[in-house]
């Protein structure tokens, strides 16, 4: 591979998740909080492996044209989060239950080096780097049941900005998903985007500002003319979009922040901040946006069953929780079935799409005489009128299960509790 087309593998990288998240925002219209009042679906397709055990909040921020106000009242009924996602997808505050100190209270965010409104010197102020910012509140949901009271919580959280009259409107909604939207664009049209994005969201990587400036971008306009490279860089540009593509696709991610075991994979570190590990982000973007600090919520994927074989729906498969080898959430925990490659919950008769801690609790699935669990995956209803099923795709061959461990502890974060293996039965 050529230097140039090395430099635009690297850009790519860092520039995917901009892309995706600009994707997202398409069709919003930045003036508050849009609130999901039930679990997702398989028909919301604007964010993959969205969870089945909170409910969801989207907010935007456009904060070259206003600044934004958040209102968090006292919440003790369920665990919550705020957290702030810049452009780029990196996780730059987490407000919630895990940081009593970063909890309730009056917020404003506010652009890097802007000053603060009159009036609003006692906010907490937040100080940002990008114009584009998401704010994916979860509420803890315990089941359908609980719809009335995280509707009134979700009532209750506010961002808006402080002056409505200057929030632009959105281009509308692309007809695919964010990741498919991101991965067909041209590399004319990838690295257009990406330079024209960066005059409200800064490359935050003085050298990746260099690298760019290899193929002719201007940090002071933003400016990049594709139609007037030589056919050397152009070529490079989509040697390196293709290279770039793939690593992403194939999840070539960092060891140091993953621990495969017996099927599983469980994240370790590099998510939600990732440093300068933009292979990472450019994967976590494209595999699941939106993903939180491991600190608020930790994930563990299952691909296999014990003998290495990727889940198929044609087969049967048990998984047995031990009554002392439960995931360790200060919270609660879940296991949510995804098909494969949608990556969307598995429309099913039964409508369960996920067992949880409260599943458990509420009798919905049973545990074993001796506080064992044993779930059930399967695309049939199995013969045990009793059994505790996890519906298995009818559509899509393959799927992926999801542990979710909400406020885990310091065994789950550096991967020392290890999820059961998932038999074939």
């Amino acid at each position: 591979m050529s230097d140039l087309a090395k430099a635009a593998e690297e850009l790519y990288l860092y520039g995917f998740p901009l892309i995706v998240t600009e994707a997202t925002h398409r069709g919003s219209d930045d003036k508050g909080l849009v609130h999901l009042r039930e679990f997702p679906t398989e028909k919301i397709t604007k964010v993959v492996k969205m969870n089945m055990d909170t409910l969801y909040s989207l907010g935007w921020t456009q904060l070259r044209n206003t600044p934004y106000v958040a209102h968090i009242p006292v919440i003790t009924e369920r665990y919550y989060l705020f957290p702030i996602m810049d452009a780029y997808t990196n996780v730059v505050e987490s407000i919630g239950t895990r940081t009593p100190d970063r909890a309730d209270g009056d917020y404003l965010l506010i652009l890097d080096g802007e000053s603060v409104p009159e009036g609003y010197e006692n906010y907490r102020i937040i100080r940002l780097k990008n114009s584009l910012n998401a704010v994916l509140l979860r509420i803890e949901t315990r089941g359908k049941k609980d719809y009335e009271l995280i509707n009134k919580i979700q009532d209750s959280i506010t961002l808006k900005p402080l002056y409505e009259d200057r929030v632009e409107p959105v281009q509308p909604e692309p007809d695919k998903t964010p990741s498919a939207f991101a991965e067909e664009l041209t590399a004319k049209d990838f690295f257009e985007l990406f330079a024209s994005l960066t005059a409200d969201n800064p490359i935050g990587d003085e050298e990746y500002i260099r690298l760019f400036g290899l193929f002719g971008y201007d940090r002071d306009t933003h400016s990049f003319d594709y139609d007037k490279l030589s056919d050397e860089k152009k070529k490079a540009l989509a040697s390196g979009r293709e290279n770039a593509l793939s690593m992403i696709r194939e999840s070539r991610l960092n060891k140091n922040n993953f621990i495969r075991k017996r099927g599983w994979t469980a994240i370790t570190g590099g998510v939600g901040y990732y440093g300068n590990d933009y292979l990472q982000r450019a994967v976590t973007a494209y595999a699941g946006w939106g993903a939180n600090l491991i600190e608020d919520s930790a994930y563990i994927s299952g691909y296999a069953d014990d003998g290495g074989e990727p889940f198929s729906n044609r087969s049967t498969y048990k998984l047995h929780f031990e009554s002392d080898g439960y995931p360790h959430a200060a919270v609660f925990w879940s296991l949510t079935l995804y098909g494969e490659p949608s990556r969307y919950p598995v429309r099913n008769p039964i409508d369960r799409f996920a067992v949880n801690t409260y599943d458990i609790q509420d009798g919905a699935v049973r545990k074993n005489n001796d506080g064992s669990l044993d779930v059930i995956i399967s695309k049939d209803r199995p013969a045990e009128p009793d059994a505790n099923w996890l519906p298995a795709p009818s559509d899509e061959e393959r799927f992926t299960l999801v542990i979710r461990v909400y406020y885990p502890d310091e065994l789950t974060i550096k991967g020392q509790w290890e999820p059961p293996a998932i038999r074939k039965i």
